[in-house]
């Protein structure tokens, strides 16, 4: 049996080890037989494992809620934000799997959007390994720790533009960069380099989105408070 034969034998387990373990070799597997399995229980699981910091918060910081407003049973916030995270990563899969269709497509390479959506949807295991250490941090510590260089920031600053960008530059985007470079250079057929260098230009323009969205926001609100609208 050939090493290329041998490859295209990896069984799904193989697969979910192996992007983090051998992710070279396994997302060109992937990039080779596509399949859709183990990206959807990824999704599911980083849905489950999203649900920790949520009741974390319900019991120990109730005061974030709002008073005198009717509040849904716990149960019924817990369900609603699983299924919110859920459907939300499953909208995002495709769009993320025709950026990157399209960006190939300028590269000059031949991607059919089936492998695109494969490579996209195993992506989501950074989403994973979130889960579980912020799940351990909060087991261990008593609290949910911000991981990464808004570590050291207030609440109140996490929610400014400068809070996001700096909240979005942790140890798990940073995995995700190094693993979106490798699948997709798999993925055109290009140099891990070129693969890189565009996976770090649309990381800060997602950046830069999230953080204009906040700063959008905040002047929305203080406009409304000057025109004397209440904004609750």
């Amino acid at each position: 049996m050939s090493h290329s034969d041998s490859r295209r034998e990896r069984g799904l387990l193989a697969r979910a080890v192996g992007v983090l373990a051998d992710p070279g070799p396994t997302f060109e597997d992937i990039a080779r037989s596509p399949d859709f399995v183990i990206p959807i229980v990824f999704i599911v699981l980083a849905g489950v494992l999203g649900l920790v910091p949520v009741v974390h918060t319900l019991e120990t910081m109730p005061e974030l809620f709002p008073s005198g407003v009717p509040m849904p049973s716990k149960s019924v916030t817990i369900g609603i934000t699983l299924i919110t995270s859920i459907v939300s990563q499953l909208i995002w899969w495709p769009l993320r799997a025709l950026i990157f269709l399209g960006i190939g497509a300028f590269l000059g390479s031949k991607v059919d959007f089936r492998k695109s959506l494969a490579v996209s949807g195993y992506l989501n295991v950074t989403l994973v390994i979130s889960g579980i250490i912020t799940a351990i941090v909060i087991a261990v510590t008593g609290h949910a720790v911000v991981l990464g260089l808004g570590m050291t920031l207030s609440p109140e600053q996490l929610t400014t533009p400068w809070g996001v960008v700096l909240s979005n530059v942790n140890v798990f985007s940073l995995m995700y960069v190094a693993l979106s470079s490798v699948a997709l250079s798999k993925l055109w057929n290009v140099k891990t380099s070129k693969a890189a260098l565009i996976t770090i230009i649309m990381w800060i323009l997602v950046i830069a989105v999230s953080a204009g969205s906040v700063h959008l926001g905040s002047k929305m609100t203080g406009l409304q408070v000057n025109v004397g609208v209440p904004t609750n």
